[in-house]
């Protein structure tokens, strides 16, 4: 590709007209017997239509190739949205003579598929033989895409010293940081000239008489004196890259068939599964801002360092290491090239592009624009073809890539000769032109293509690549450093096939010689799973070597998804319809590679992929008045369909708002006998529903559906299978149009009524008396009836006033809060998503089932609290992938947040879903989007002030699930319940009392547990990081279907859904049982749950319960423009500010995420006001997002998104920090928020003991004597002895016995707390035996901590019972589990057996996953942690005072310590 720097003027293809003989196109099964004379015709059938792709090989250097492009008929995986730079080149200027017909008795000696090097120079040796050929490929005269470096003296040997573009005369190979001048190989290197050496061999085939066709091969069908070839014409024509599939076909009669097609391996068979190695590389012709420093005179070969890769990159290094390939053409223009040697399955482009980032930027070179971009995927080793074989093969397909350094191109014009000139020898040897035997004649060939010592040479070779693969970054770097340094003899005739097989052996021995003992040893433990295979294929020259381990008895080097390792959120996700784990997997090399989903331009200076300052994008505000002035021309106006509803007019109830949930109550009470009226704005159902398929069904709804998915899919993790997780579930997608009629109907049906309006106040009178709705009345005309809802407009001919009296209001407006009251408490949480119904022509997904989650990352986590220097603890807020199929060519992809405590922005979710699209090879053209969707949900926060007089449904009254989201079912399934109870209570004692039922109905005591509950999941969900996300669900859908099933539908009551978290920590591993734990002792989300479930108790205690009877007498006015409440959009628009000001990207959050938007927001730059008049918003949906004004003070804000790492500048530099945020108000941010963490827990109960750091430590720290005036009178200025400093935790000043003064205080402090904290647990170890025998749970009264005893029994093993009970197995896992841990753990902990992981550690707080598993002193300041240290000496100190006197009492009166109770 980097044809910008090679010689020679691309000119415009002209070809001749083809003579074609037509049939019908026939495709017939494939027979893979193996040739014998005189067999009968044997027809066989290629995988898809067979692409005639010459030279997808690339060569010279160590491997590179973006092979050609491939006309198949399997859909071609191209991400388009990040294509590759490749210069323009216009196809060669030859007139090519086209295909003449042919007969069984009319062939050509030989047809040749594949117009690359290997093809065309075959055409070009063959013609000159004499043979009568024909080549065919797509694009014969297409410039070749891949770039071809070789050693300049084996280019030279055959005949094209000229085809070079660039020579250096030296090539060097640098090993590690520590030598970086390497080793100099004194061995010219050029770069082939692509357009010179294909215009060469061009146009010594046109002046032979080559002949030519633009096909792609169908079938390929085997006689006994020649082979018949169907072609299938591409209908392209010569000057153009479009193609088109023609039904004409032509056949052409072939003496022999040649395959060249490269990698593709489409007409040659193999009778083993080709497992080769891969080699990897991307590269970009680029040019520098200033001069990149490397000598014009030397080319980079190899360059192993890798001092400059970050801690991620350089883990994954060591097993799979990557160099650096150069060549400089001037002092601003190089290539750069970043390369995997070999590994199985190849290395992901992205992250070499990532390594190659790093590796420019220590070096401080920046790119100042790309030129060209390249992709490299060579298979290299594996079997070769079946040998022989009536199909000829040369280059790739032939297996003649170098399968220890991926060298191909020069041993493919070498092999060329040898093959053409036996080929020519046996057929003009025939004893007719026309009758030969082509089996004999393929036998022949392949023999002198693939001779005995070659084949041991390719076994030597293919063992040499193994081996390699199994070395790590030091074994690599000292293998090569060892090859390098022979004489250039040795290692240049190994690179280039010339070393015969005792040579090899030699080879192998030298090199053992010169290896150190670790190279040696490392070398012998790689080399010997595959010794076995290597000895016996070497001796026998076969073809059968094993690539697999041991034979295949072996565990395989990489992960179960089958790939070498790489970074989350880089590279491909696999799509729904790739092949899984089981499936035969589909050759990576079967179509060209040009992009990868991570774009190289935006790694050097774009900012394409990469998140932005939420100042800087699209106001969110805008994105939901978009959704919410939606116009769908099918939905009928409710003016249309209801009766009207006048001013003036009485009713027994008036619902507000028109969304599912108010006409769904509305035609329930309505059925009931009472009047209703309806008050809302007249506009669609715009946003788009989800159900699971029985309960819509339940309903009686199924009709509503659009449409139906057997079941729903799920992946929780990159490994998960490409086709994904079923959960057994149907789920269904709701037409709007079809539910908004049928609720309508109904209340028609019932004699609802409707008044197009938006009500600006209500006033709730004595009791008895009607409630007055006043608002804002768009009267109708008959010329504007067709506007409302499908016109997305009111479509109003007059504005006036109106006013409306009822009983009972009841106030359905969605998530907007301004019309009722609401308790005092946390804010909520926040879910949003961005989708596209998009036409997607063979999109992956399957039809009939939808994507419920696809939590595979869409982007690079920032894993790690301090592995980017200032990312204090930062991650990225997890969302996921939703999918509902709509045909095999149009889909619903959106990208949802399920929860976030600051709302992530419908731009971030926007750039992932491109991205995310992106990466699994989905192009999304403007043109193709059908629809947009902005989806904005409030979660959590607090319930309604209840009872009171408004009442509330659907989401206004709390309805949608805290911790999913769902609402619409709930909605639609407690409609008739809640009716019910309104209208009993309307007719039996009034509007107070209709509305205490109502409120009971919503928000009683088991409703109260329940939605208790569900906050407390969503609270624990806001917290976790993607692969705490990935653990919770996995754990959540491998419940029992009743339990998981029940918790999305809200069907379990709230002891139900104690069982469920009993059962999710029971089937959960030991990180989520801490989450939970941890979660359930905070002092925010635990203890609002403890409330919801003790409510009625509560209510009883404190006697809140509100009362309505006593307002009989009192006014209530609730006006929407000035709300009891902040509203929604409100708390967000704050909240967002606060989360910029703090440095935090958008979608981002850290581990004080908690304290964000929970204090007063009067800061330097003063407080937020609200605004009514610029804030109010008519639209039924309620709520709007930040815009741009409320963010305009922090606009020059920074942020460098390269590292993902916020960085405030200007004057902002000051800006408060979350922690500094908390620390003004810690109990109000404790007390509404718990990051699901021990750290928070345990900064909560620091921070509620009053200790202060300066109060413990130092001189001026409280001590034992302080104000004990007889001690200071007693000891004077010794009462405090020197050696205590106040540096040491617990530290008072007391030690009357001088202990400290006469030994090593530091090992008496250790002693002392290992001791603690013995007896800390042997405190609980005494008493909670002692309670449960106490109480007859587990032993008997009477019986004591001590009571501990063996019980030998013939023939068994003894039996351990303790407090009378027997421990089964006790003996066992007491001294097999229990003491064998507790050494190795002391064991480590003082460093007297070491492993890396714990080397260095603390011998007092050694800290950790293993000695804090809980995290309790992982994630808090350094001065909590300090008092965490004073508390917890403290508490030893009490512990070991409380152990003595148990040991007391249980030795002189043989008493317990609860013995003393009554």
């Amino acid at each position: 590709m980097w044809s910008s720097f090679a010689a020679g003027a691309p000119v415009h293809a002209r070809v001749s007209p083809v003579p074609r003989v037509t049939t019908r196109a026939t495709r017939v099964t494939r027979a893979w017997s193996k040739p014998s004379s005189g067999a009968p015709p044997k027809q066989r059938r290629t995988r898809g239509a067979l692409p005639s792709l010459g030279g997808q090989e690339r060569s010279g250097r160590i491997g590179q190739s973006s092979i050609a492009a491939a006309a198949t008929d399997e859909p071609q995986n191209k991400p388009t949205l990040s294509p590759a730079k490749q210069m323009a080149h216009k196809p060669h200027e030859f007139t090519l003579a086209g295909l003449t017909t042919t007969s069984r008795s009319d062939r050509y000696d030989l047809l040749i598929v594949g117009c690359g090097p290997a093809g065309l120079s075959a055409a070009d040796r063959a013609s000159e033989k004499g043979l009568r050929v024909a080549l065919v490929d797509p694009k014969p005269l297409n410039v070749w895409r891949n770039n071809y470096g070789v050693w300049v003296d084996e280019f030279e040997a055959l005949g094209l010293g000229d085809c070079f573009s660039n020579v250096w005369p030296k090539a060097r190979v640098v090993l590690d940081d520590d030598d970086p001048n390497g080793i100099q190989l004194d061995r010219a290197y050029g770069q082939v000239d692509r357009i010179k050496l294909k215009n060469k061999l061009l146009e010594r085939c046109v002046a032979r008489g080559v002949q030519f066709g633009a096909f792609v091969v169908d079938t390929v069908t085997h006689e006994e004196n020649g082979s018949v070839v169907v072609l299938k014409g591409l209908g392209n024509t010569p000057d153009s890259d479009s193609e088109s599939d023609s039904n004409d076909v032509t056949t052409v009669h072939a003496k022999l068939v040649l395959d060249a097609t490269g990698h593709v391996r489409k007409i040659v068979e193999f009778e083993r599964d080709f497992t080769p190695g891969y080699q990897a590389a991307f590269g970009i012709v680029c040019e520098t801002e200033e001069p990149h420093g490397f000598p014009l005179d030397e080319m980079l070969f190899m360059d192993w360092r890798d001092g400059h890769l970050d801690a991620k990159f350089k883990a994954q290094n060591n097993d799979h290491p990557t160099f650096l390939y150069a060549m400089p053409f001037s002092a601003n223009r190089i290539f750069f090239e970043e390369t995997s040697l070999v590994e199985r399955p190849g290395l992901q482009f992205d992250d070499l592009k990532l390594k190659l980032t790093q590796r420019l930027a220590a070096r401080g070179i920046t790119v100042k624009s790309v030129q060209e971009e390249e992709y490299c995927l060579i298979p290299m080793g594996g079997v070769l073809p079946t040998l022989p074989q009536r199909a000829l093969g040369v280059g790739g397909t032939a297996g003649m890539v170098h399968p220890s350094t991926g060298f191909m191109v020069a041993k493919t014009l070498l092999s060329v000769r040898g093959l053409v000139d036996t080929l020519a020898l046996e057929i003009t040897a025939g004893a007719g032109d026309e009758q030969i035997n082509a089996t004999a004649v393929s036998t022949a060939v392949w023999r002198n293509v693939w001779p005995d010592d070659a084949l041991r040479m390719r076994t030597f070779m293919c063992f040499g690549m193994e081996t390699l693969m199994e070395l790590d970054i030091k074994g690599t770097r000292q293998f090569f450093e060892t090859f390098f340094k022979m004489s250039q003899d040795i290692w240049g005739g190994f690179l280039s096939w010339r070393v015969q097989p005792i040579g090899l052996v030699k080879l192998g021995g030298v090199l053992f010689f010169k290896f150190s003992n670790y190279m040696r040893f490392n070398f012998v433990w790689s080399a010997l799973p595959f010794m076995v295979s290597f000895i016996k294929n070497f001796a026998s020259a076969g073809n059968t070597f094993d690539s697999q381990k041991w034979g295949g008895m072996a565990l395989q080097k990489n992960d179960q998804n089958g790939r070498a390792s790489n970074v989350p959120g880089q590279g491909p996700i696999p799509r729904p319809d790739s092949a899984g784990p089981k499936k035969t997997q589909k050759n990576p090399c079967q179509t060209p590679i040009t992009s990868s989903p991570l774009d190289f331009t935006a790694l050097v200076g774009g900012d394409v992929d990469k998140p932005r300052v939420a100042s800087a994008l699209r106001p969110d505000k805008e994105w939901i008045e978009f959704q919410q002035r939606k116009v769908f021309k099918d939905q009928a106006p409710l003016v249309e369909v209801l009766p009207r509803l006048r001013s003036g007019d009485f009713v027994d109830a008036v619902v507000v708002g028109a969304g599912p949930a108010g006409l769904a109550v509305a035609a329930e009470m309505a059925s009931r006998g009472i009047t209703v009226g309806l008050i809302a704005p007249d506009t669609p159902f715009v946003n788009n529903y989800g159900v699971w398929l029985e309960e819509f069904d339940e309903l009686g709804l199924r009709d509503c559906l659009l449409r139906e998915y057997d079941d729903a899919l799920v992946w929780f993790n990159d490994s998960d299978p490409a086709g994904g997780i079923g959960l057994g579930r149907p789920y269904g997608q709701v037409c709007r149009r079809r539910l908004r009629e049928e609720l309508l109907k109904r209340c028609a049906d019932a004699g609802v009524k409707y008044l197009p309006g938006m009500v600006d106040s209500v006033e709730h009178h004595e009791d008895g008396a009607p409630s007055v709705l006043k608002g804002t009345l768009a009267e109708y005309d008959e010329d504007s009836k067709q506007s409302g809802a499908g016109g997305g407009s009111v479509g109003a001919s007059e504005f006036t006033e109106f006013t409306v009296s009822a009983s009972i209001v009841v106030c359905s407006t969605g998530h907007n809060r301004d019309m009722l009251r609401y308790n005092e408490g946390p804010p909520p949480g926040w879910q949003t998503a961005y989708g596209v119904e998009v036409r997607i022509p063979g999109h992956p997904f399957e039809v009939n089932k939808a994507v419920f989650m696809d939590f595979r990352q869409s982007d690079p986590e920032l894993e790690g609290e301090f592995e980017i220097p200032g990312a204090d603890g930062i991650w990225r807020v997890p969302s996921f992938l939703y999918v509902l199929p709509v045909d095999k060519d149009t889909v619903f992809v959106e990208e949802t947040c399920l929860v976030s405590r600051v709302q992530v922005p419908f731009d971030e979710l926007k750039r992932r879903l491109y991205r995310r699209l992106k990466r699994m090879g989905l192009a999304v053209e403007k043109g193709n989007i059908i629809e947009e969707e902005a989806s904005w949900i409030p979660l959590g926060g607090t319930p309604p002030v209840s009872p009171q007089r408004t009442l509330a449904y659907g989401a206004a009254a709390g309805l949608v699930h805290p911790a999913s989201g769902y609402s619409i079912v709930n909605s639609l399934r407690r409609a008739p319940r809640f009716a019910d109870a309104v209208v009993a209570g309307l007719k039996k004692g009034g509007p107070t009392e209709a509305s205490a039922r109502g409120w009971d109905v919503l928000w009683g005591d088991e409703p109260r547990r329940q939605v208790g509950f569900y906050q407390f999941g969503m609270e624990l969900l806001m917290s976790l990081r993607i692969e705490q996300m990935r653990n919770f669900f996995t754990t959540f859908f491998s419940l029992p279907k009743e339990l998981s099933a029940g918790f999305l539908s809200n069907d379990l009551s709230s002891s139900k859904l104690i069982v469920f978290a009993l059962t999710c920590f029971i089937q959960g591993n030991w990180e989520l049982r801490a989450l939970l734990l941890t979660h359930l002792a905070s002092a925010g989300a635990g203890a609002r749950l403890g409330k919801a479930y003790a409510h009625p108790v509560l209510k009883l205690i404190e006697g809140t319960k509100e009362d309505l009877s006593s307002k009989k007498n009192a006014v209530e006015a609730l006006i929407r423009k000035t709300p009891p409440q902040e509203p929604n959009f409100s708390s967000f628009a704050k909240d967002a500010k606060t989360a910029e000001q703090q440095g935090m990207m958008p979608g981002y959050q850290g581990k004080d995420w908690w304290a964000v938007g929970s204090v007063d927001m009067t800061m330097d730059d003063g407080p937020v006001e609200r605004k009514r008049d610029d804030d109010d918003d008519d639209s039924p949906g309620g709520g709007v997002g930040v815009g741009s004004d409320a963010l305009a003070s922090v606009a020059n804000k920074t942020v460098e998104v390269l590292g993902l790492v916020p960085v405030v500048s200007g004057n902002n530099t000051n800006a408060p920090s979350a922690a500094t945020l908390a620390s003004k108000t810690p109990e109000t941010s404790m007390a509404y928020w718990s990051d699901g963490s021990a750290a928070l827990v345990v900064t909560s109960a620091v921070r509620r003991t009053g200790l202060r750091h300066d109060e413990l430590y130092g001189s001026e720290r409280r001590k034992f004597a302080q104000n004990n005036a007889l001690l200071n009178l007693a000891f004077g200025p010794k009462a405090v002895p020197s050696y205590l400093t106040g540096e040491m935790p617990g530290d008072q000043g007391w030690d009357p016995l001088a202990m400290g003064a006469q030994r090593d205080i530091i090992k008496l402090r250790e002693r002392e707390l290992i001791h603690g904290r013995w007896a800390m647990l042997a405190v609980v170890g005494v008493l909670v035996p002692e309670t449960t025998a106490r109480l007859g749970v587990f032993g008997s009264p009477g019986q004591h901590w001590w009571d501990t005893s063996l019980t030998f029994i013939a023939g068994e093993l003894p039996q351990l019972t303790y407090l009378g009970e027997t421990i089964p197995w006790g003996v066992v896992w007491l001294p097999i589990i229990h003491l064998p841990l507790f050494l190795i753990a002391e064991l480590l902990r003082t460093g007297k057996y070491k492993l890396p992981r714990f080397e260095n550690l603390d011998r007092m707080y050694p800290g950790g996953k293993l000695f804090d598993p809980l995290g309790i002193g992982a994630n808090v300041t350094k001065n909590d942690l300090a008092v965490l240290k004073t508390i917890e000496i403290q508490h030893s100190r009490l512990a070991m005072i409380a152990t003595f006197v148990f040991l007391v009492e249980g030795i002189g009166w043989g008493a317990g310590p609860l013995d003393f109770l009554p």
